[in-house]
């Protein structure tokens, strides 16, 4: 099968599984906590461009909390609960969170984007950037985007707490609803690309997960659309063994240098393998739905048939040949390779700029709440100084605001 062959088309569709979570942010199984939700996406790519599956895992926000994976373990431990009360608790989040890289990601963490009206109503993002390659090699770099055809909503804080009090599951039911009712949730698939080339051209770098591309400058571009039509039989087997890791790729797809995307390609099936055992890709909801082949006959767990003898690679006995070979981009590196921090943090720009672009009710509900957060009675008189010089540098005047409610003098 010619990969580059078919385009987007209603004569094409793929099948595919999706679930939403609210990790790593401890939620007590609420869908009304403030926090990233996930939303993930393996699509079973048959007739659309390729053959084979392509894990698209990411989330609500277009950005994240951290560019380094090695910090992974340390934000997961802060946005749990305290290990010693079991309550989740505004210090140790603001606490941890005291490094700028962060400043995007809380801009729009406490925005009412923060609690979704419900799953149909809110985005997803891969957040990562990925690499598109062409027939002839070319590499492309390029942004996932999901967005609902019914719009973005959320819930205000007097709305949440009345929504919550009647269905602490309202999200999944209506989601579950929706779907039963005929009422299909819909997403149309955007793209946004890049010129490799031209990675060192803006003041950002735009592998850099905790920065977002401007719109008006790598505008999004439809390529598809995803529609919800079924509900699961079994939540255990077809949602909660869902084993989704972002290392899973097809040709035409590849990665980038990414840092925290180079972290995950790893750690994500390592995370799978410890919980559902080394052969959860034989799962029915894991499993390639194209032909495969592999020489995987042991380990723990394994319940598929096979009687052949020859179980190894290359063999006089064995018909199978080296699979269709596809180009995979490459690139001429010199120098030395070390771990360090990004050249071009700018870490303010973005969260200044997407502030001022909200309406006034808007930005004062993002100052109650940052007010709120940082009026926890154990948030140090330092951490509130450093938030509201953070909050200073992306704009002089929503520091002044939030200084101003806790009677504080801003600094910067």
């Amino acid at each position: 099968m010619d990969p580059y062959k078919y385009r987007p088309s209603s004569n094409h569709n793929s099948p595919f599984w999706t679930t939403n979570s609210g990790a790593p942010v401890w939620n007590n199984n609420s869908s009304l906590t403030v926090g990233i939700r996930g939303l993930s996406l393996y699509l079973v790519v048959i007739s659309l461009f390729f053959l084979g599956n392509f894990d698209l895992v990411g989330n609500n926000f277009p950005v994240f909390f951290i560019r380094d994976g090695m910090k992974f373990p340390d934000m997961v431990h802060a946005l749990k609960p305290n290990p010693k009360s079991h309550i989740q608790e505004n210090w140790r989040i603001l606490d941890f969170s005291l490094t700028t890289q962060r400043a995007c990601m809380f801009s729009f963490l406490f925005d009412d984007v923060g609690v979704p009206l419900n799953y149909r109503h809110m985005d997803g993002s891969g957040v990562h950037t990925f690499t598109l390659v062409n027939r002839e090699g070319k590499a492309t770099y390029v942004k996932f985007h999901w967005r609902p055809t019914c719009g973005v909503k959320c819930l205000l804080e007097d709305e949440a707490v009345t929504v919550g009090g009647n269905n602490h599951s309202h999200g999944t039911q209506d989601l579950c609803d929706s779907i039963a009712a005929g009422n299909y949730p819909e997403w149309k698939l955007f793209i946004q690309t890049m010129d490799p080339e031209h990675e060192d051209r803006f003041d950002f770098d735009p592998l850099d997960v905790t920065k977002t591309w401007p719109e008006d400058v790598f505008p999004l571009q439809p390529v598809g659309r995803m529609v919800l039509n079924k509900n699961i039989d079994n939540f255990f087997n077809e949602n909660e063994q869902l084993a989704f890791c972002p290392a899973i790729i097809v040709p035409g797809i590849y990665y980038s240098d990414d840092k925290l995307l180079q972290t995950r390609i790893f750690s994500y099936s390592d995370t799978q393998r410890h919980r559902l055992g080394p052969n959860y890709l034989m799962l029915p909801v894991n499993a390639p739905k194209c032909a495969h082949h592999n020489n995987h006959h042991d380990g723990f767990m394994n319940f598929m048939h096979r009687d052949e003898e020859v179980n190894y690679f290359p063999s006089r006995y064995d018909p199978v040949r080296h699979a269709e070979r596809f180009p995979i981009p490459s690139s001429v590196v010199t120098g030395r390779r070390e771990k360090s921090i990004i050249k071009k943090e700018n870490n303010f720009k973005q969260p200044g700029e997407r502030y001022r672009s909200w309406a006034p009710d808007r930005q004062e509900r993002f100052v109650r709440r940052w007010v709120d957060a940082l009026s926890d009675p154990r948030v140090t008189h330092e951490i509130r100084a450093v938030w509201i010089s953070y909050w200073s540098q992306c704009d002089k005047s929503l520091g002044q605001k939030i200084a101003t409610h806790l009677n504080v003098k801003p600094s910067m």
